[in-house]
């Protein structure tokens, strides 16, 4: 062992989407997105063994909305109001709808040399609550886990590592997904604390949970303003309910009082300045980052669903992980309905540089190549 150094990796996904699995209660489930199970296996498989096995130092970086606790029912029904008790609940759905993965999580991290790191997303800021985090570490990590084997970090708002690499979810960088990592409970006047939700992820469970019965493709679709105006031409009925219902539900939870919701007239004026704005993407923050950190050299970000890699004219590089879920691109930059297995792959020389990519994995026969984007 001590013949030869130690390697090291990063690997990031993001957006994979796992909810209460493909069927509930014995009905076809039009909320589970995630449908690459035995290849996510296969994936962990590959970067746990061989070439990444004992001699290889690999940490696991799941980005955000790996798991969406916004798309699992509890009872039947979607709950804006959570508590500790409901998240723990759907928590354990999602863990019997998707029973290979997480037992394939186990294997990963119980091998030498490997770590998962879990970092918040706007679809599961249920692992705010301390009972969650507990029970997803205990169930991956064994009765005996430790922080450096298993964590999911609620603390900070992305991760930021010294040789020069950020790496957030992304959702923080529009108002309508902020989440308020420094109070993220409502207890004031109430029985007990709930889950303090950005009204971005209110209106998946009261209205795009609603509407998917009738499109399951409705969240699938960017971006969300071509959707509507095409919409208004080939699909008129249905978008002027959708249009509607959005207006009506937004000037109802931003301007009446609710002592379960929060809504400041600046997160609501910032709401509609995003929605007006036409161009502006995580691209341009992901560039506000590289520009305004000299120390800083590589951003990955996921959320936004579209795989993306930008080099730049100084060096620095900008990755989007993209999802393991089905997309419908109305952009022409990817005109069409595509399902890219992508992720972010970070290699460390022996002088500890690191070396950052997009890949898209293709399975054990043919594990990756670097992504055509």
């Amino acid at each position: 062992m001590d013949r030869y150094k130690r390697k090291k990796i990063k690997v990031i996904t993001s957006d994979m989407h796992l909810s209460a699995g493909r069927f509930v209660d014995g009905i076809q489930n039009p909320h589970e997105d995630f449908f690459f199970d035995r290849e996510f296996c296969e994936f962990l498989e590959y970067f746990s063994s061989g070439p990444y096995g004992e001699h290889c130092e690999v940490e696991l970086i799941l980005n955000g909305d790996v798991f969406d606790f916004l798309n699992v029912p509890v009872q039947g029904d979607f709950l804006d109001i959570v508590t500790e008790e409901t998240a723990l609940e759907k928590l354990q759905a999602i863990f019997q709808g998707h029973h290979e993965v997480i037992a394939a999580l186990q294997t990963f991290v119980s091998k030498p040399g490997k770590r998962i790191l879990y970092n918040v997303g706007n679809h599961d800021m249920e692992f705010f609550f301390p009972a969650v985090k507990e029970l997803f570490c205990k169930t991956i990590g064994g009765d005996g886990w430790t922080k450096e084997k298993i964590w999911v970090n609620t603390e900070t708002e992305f991760l930021d590592y010294p040789e020069g690499i950020q790496i957030h979810h992304g959702n923080q960088f529009e108002a309508v997904h902020t989440t308020n990592y420094s109070k993220p409970f409502l207890e004031d006047n109430l029985p007990e604390p709930i889950l303090y939700l950005p009204w971005g992820s209110v209106y998946v469970i009261k209205i795009i949970n609603r509407l998917k019965w009738e499109r399951d493709y409705i969240d699938k679709v960017k971006p969300a303003k071509v959707f509507m105006l095409f919409g208004f031409i080939f699909d008129p009925i249905f978008t002027f309910k959708f249009f509607i219902l959005s207006t009506f539900y937004f000037l109802h939870t931003r301007f009446l009082y609710s002592p379960k919701r929060r809504a400041t007239i600046g997160n609501t004026l910032a709401i509609m300045r995003e929605e007006i704005t036409p161009f502006h993407g995580l691209e341009d923050d992901a560039k506000e980052i590289l520009d305004k950190n000299p120390q800083v050299h590589t951003v990955i970000f996921g959320h936004t669903h579209g795989p993306m890699q930008r080099y730049y004219r100084d060096g620095k590089t900008y990755i989007n992980t993209g999802t393991w879920t089905r997309m419908i691109n109305l952009d022409l930059r990817n005109l069409g309905q595509s399902t890219k297995l992508t992720f972010a792959l970070i290699e460390y020389d022996e002088e500890g540089k690191p070396t950052s990519s997009l890949e898209e994995w293709f399975g054990l026969q043919r594990a990756h190549r670097p992504f055509n984007f």
